[in-house]
């Protein structure tokens, strides 16, 4: 008897410690979003998880218009589509990610949205699960958010792929910094780009300092990195634009095995902080995810694994 009473505080402490686990990971709320409410866009095309709003009229009337026939949608539209089907494809198959929609923190995100409008630069993603309503009153049921500019040409810009990563990245973890979100997003661009990936001789201990000031220059070192992790095949097969023009310009993603477990020794790291400082995840700020102490944790998960793939 004495036994069993003695064991009964570290049941207790497993399953309250198990519950506190997952509070913190609790699903962002669906809110309200104003992004959208001077825009009207009352065209949509929907391709698997991706609902695209467009339109062909006004400020964010798309630079091409043209059309297979009068009873599809412009061809502008089809590539954008075609290549954020065929990156998340990637993603998921052939680098084994978990895909954005099914992470916890996104639990309630029904579609990612993808709005195509007058943009100053080429693309963004977002982080809030939200639904957004139009000036002309309609609406968009919950989802994750990616804005494409209306003169963007994804036959030869891969930046709806780009911005579609960043949705992986705040999926795993909630790390902010730019070397980080830019420069591996960036590398994730190489399987869809022509041109051969430049990158630095890497051995652990490696020092990250250098690199917390760089952006897209990041990819640099992000491929480094992946050196020393095996090529992943790329294996959809032949995708192609409307121009017949491939979408994958690379049949191997040079270092693509070390996409998941980067991924997944952030996710661990971040879960960690979440319960340091007893702050769910859904609750951390733009600025806490920007604090410059975690460009030392990613350097921490760097170095570790780099230590491990190098034996």
């Amino acid at each position: 008897m004495r036994r069993l009473i003695a064991a009964l505080p570290l049941v207790v402490s497993t399953v309250s410690w198990a519950q506190e686990s997952r509070d913190f990971l609790a699903p962002s709320p669906c809110v309200t979003g104003t992004q959208l409410a001077s825009h009207t866009l009352p065209d949509k095309y929907q391709q698997g998880i991706f609902t695209l709003y467009y339109t062909t009229v006004g400020d964010d009337a798309l630079s091409d218009t043209t059309r297979q026939s009068s009873h599809t949608p412009p061809l502008r539209i089809l590539d954008i589509a075609r290549q954020l089907q065929a990156a998340q494809q990637f993603y998921v198959k052939d680098l084994q990610l978990r895909t954005p929609l099914s992470q916890p923190i996104f639990q309630r995100a029904k579609q990612i949205s993808v709005f195509i409008l007058d943009l100053k630069g080429n693309g963004r993603a977002f982080d809030k699960v939200a639904h957004e309503t139009f000036a002309d009153g309609q609406s968009t049921p919950c989802g994750l958010k990616i804005m494409l500019s209306n003169r963007l040409d994804p036959t030869n810009n891969p930046t709806p792929a780009h911005e579609l990563f960043h949705l992986y990245q705040y999926g795993y973890a909630l790390f902010k910094q730019r070397w980080y979100l830019e420069g591996m997003a960036k590398w994730m661009e190489t399987v869809f780009k022509p041109q051969e990936p430049v990158s630095i001789a890497m051995s652990a201990p490696v020092d990250c300092a250098a690199w917390y000031s760089q952006s897209y220059n990041g990819a640099i070192f992000w491929q480094g990195f992946a050196n020393h992790y095996s090529a992943i095949p790329v294996t959809l097969g032949p995708i192609t634009y409307s121009n017949q023009q491939p979408v994958f310009r690379k049949t191997v993603f040079s270092g693509g095995a070390m996409a998941a477990p980067l991924l997944t020794a952030l996710s661990q790291q971040s879960t960690r902080l979440t319960q340091q400082y007893q702050r769910p995840m859904r609750e951390w700020s733009e600025k806490q995810q920007h604090q410059p102490q975690d460009n030392e944790t990613i350097c921490r998960v760097v170095n570790q694994l780099l230590s491990t793939a190098s034996k």
